[in-house]
């Protein structure tokens, strides 16, 4: 498989879920709909579900290449309201706490400020789940527990649930406060890969095994970068070769006519 996921959270997944043809996703966060997108892989294999994004690009993104699933310009939170999102362009950065963005602004990076509607996650899913949620991915750049606290754990359990759990560019670990929401909800720990938990309801026990392990060499995936830098190489030395070719026609077009046509 082509991972196309950040920190190969895909590659764990389409472990868990091998045997799953086809299935129902949602991602809060979703960002863009190729580049270090947790359900890319999925989509392409005739998957569908919910992205919840609230910049506008991004979101024009999702509308245009995945016309299968809903997409949603939200943010989630524990209640329903507005905020101001601080939108950071072409980064994963943006976040509705102005704090996850200083270090960016303060880089030189543009920092522009959206106003966004915010609903709940258990809202989202009363209007738009109508059977079975395979995973919920949640990336919010700070603000997981709100969104986690907004679910209807009863009513709406994804089979897995994958929570960005470090700080934002950081290596701390920040689950402490939102994790008993999902153990409480009968939740399973199942794997930290140095980038987000993996939990899986205990109803679903037996995925547990599944997502022991981080993505890895048995798991047999390449890198998106990695095909996408080595298709770009292979197009460059292509031209290259034709640039080549053409020299030396000219060249040799050239020498033929200062020595003139053989008698």
């Amino acid at each position: 498989m082509i991972s196309y996921a950040q920190n190969h959270e895909d590659v764990v997944l389409a472990r868990a879920f091998e045997d799953a043809p086809t299935g129902f996703y949602v991602d809060v966060g979703a960002m863009h709909p190729v580049h270090d997108s947790v359900t890319k892989h999925f989509y392409d294999r005739g998957w569908s579900g919910i992205n919840v994004e609230p910049s506008a690009a991004y979101h024009a993104l999702l509308v245009a290449e995945r016309p299968r699933d809903t997409n949603l310009r939200v943010a989630l939170g524990e209640a329903p309201g507005r905020a101001v999102l601080h939108h950071v362009a072409d980064t994963g950065l943006s976040s509705l706490e102005a704090s996850v963005v200083e270090q960016a602004a303060r880089s030189g990076r543009a920092v522009v400020e959206e106003s966004v509607e915010v609903t709940t996650l258990a809202a989202v899913c009363r209007e738009h789940v109508r059977g079975e949620i395979d995973f919920l991915k949640v990336d919010v750049e700070g603000r997981e527990e709100a969104v986690l606290r907004g679910g209807d754990w009863s009513r709406f359990r994804p089979r897995v649930v994958v929570v960005e759990s470090t700080k934002p560019n950081s290596t701390e670990q920040c689950h402490q406060s939102w994790e008993p929401l999902l153990l409480e909800a009968g939740y399973r720990f199942g794997l930290f890969d140095g980038l987000n938990r993996f939990y899986v309801r205990g109803e679903s026990a037996e995925l547990l095994p599944r997502i022991a392990a981080p993505a890895n060499v048995m798991d047999g995936y390449l890198s998106h970068r990695t095909v996408f830098a080595e298709t770009r190489v292979a197009e460059l030395e292509a031209r290259l070769a034709r640039m080549k070719a053409r020299r030396s026609k000219t060249l040799f077009g050239r020498m033929f006519r200062s020595k003139g046509a053989p008698r």
